[in-house]
């Protein structure tokens, strides 16, 4: 994706050097010395080199934005992508900023990164993204506006509720009896041949756990339900996203449910874990939150 045109304006620094130019070329007019002439032309034409070059470093570039931002709320929002130039030439760093924050330059092949706060929850639309380049110098500035990026915000994990029990039904489709789901607490009843030993030396407390399958009839999962939380919805979407996180990170199959729209059915891994977080995230949004 190729940007739109390059602005290029001098800096402070810019100007002052320009400044210093005339005065020098003033003393010089007012004194005929030539050797001060010629000073004040070679400021005045690294002056110029130094912006053509400036304008050189962000020309030819294609913007590659990475994949959508997501951060919780609260967090800060990273903003990531890369240039690449068909020449391959050398270039000086660039940086990625916004109107509210300015990343560090990033050399090369290197991404390019810039942090927002992420104060709120929600799909955020990032505008006033620019490629900037102050090189060589810091003489002038070369400035090219890049396509708006989309971020989501989740809300932010919070909670002191326990993870809800159980479902008391099979909770997704039949599989195959060796479908390996992942590890609970031994139970009175289970097979000797299923508790996982290795795991049982690593506690240290003498907690015995049992590798889990997934029978013919299917396996049980958590469901997580915003009716079984309680306070106003920022909070009880804080407590499923508590959940959800602590679900993932204990290996457990969990569900979400919530009241604007079908339920996701239970599953577990990162595309699923994203996939709650999203719902949480738009739950009851709409484009007037922004």
């Amino acid at each position: 994706m190729k940007p739109s045109r390059i602005v290029l304006v001098p800096t402070a620094a810019g100007l002052f050097w320009l400044v210093a130019v005339l005065a020098l070329l003033a003393v010089a007019i007012n004194y005929g010395n030539n050797l001060v002439f010629a000073f004040a032309f070679v400021l005045l034409s690294v002056w110029m080199t130094a912006g053509w070059q400036c304008r050189r470093n962000l020309a030819g570039l294609e913007w590659l934005p990475a994949p959508q931002a997501t951060a919780f709320a609260g967090e800060a929002l990273n903003l990531a992508g890369s240039v690449r130039d068909e020449k391959a030439r050398r270039r000086d760093p660039l940086q990625l900023v916004t109107p509210a924050a300015q990343g560090a330059p990033g050399v090369g092949d290197a991404p390019l990164e810039c942090s927002l706060p992420a104060p709120a929850r929600g799909r955020r639309t990032v505008r006033g993204l620019c490629l900037v380049s102050p090189h060589p110098l810091g003489l002038w500035r070369a400035r090219r506006a890049l396509p708006d990026m989309m971020a989501l915000v989740w809300p932010h994990p919070a909670g002191t509720a326990p993870l809800p029990g159980h479902a008391p039904n099979p909770a997704h489709s039949k599989q195959e009896a060796s479908d390996f789901r992942g590890v609970r607490r031994y139970a009175p009843g289970d097979a000797p041949r299923r508790v996982n030993w290795r795991i049982a030396a690593r506690s240290g407390n003498g907690e015995l756990v049992v590798n889990d399958f997934d029978g013919g009839r299917g396996g049980h999962a958590l469901w997580l339900d915003i009716a079984a939380c309680a306070g106003d919805v920022e909070s009880r979407l804080s407590q499923l996203c508590q959940w959800v996180c602590e679900a993932e990170r204990c290996g457990l199959e969990y569900g979400l449910r919530l009241d604007d729209g079908p339920s996701l059915p239970p599953g577990r891994g990162r595309a699923h874990r994203s996939a709650c977080l999203q719902r949480l995230a738009l739950y009851l949004w709409s484009e007037d939150h922004e």
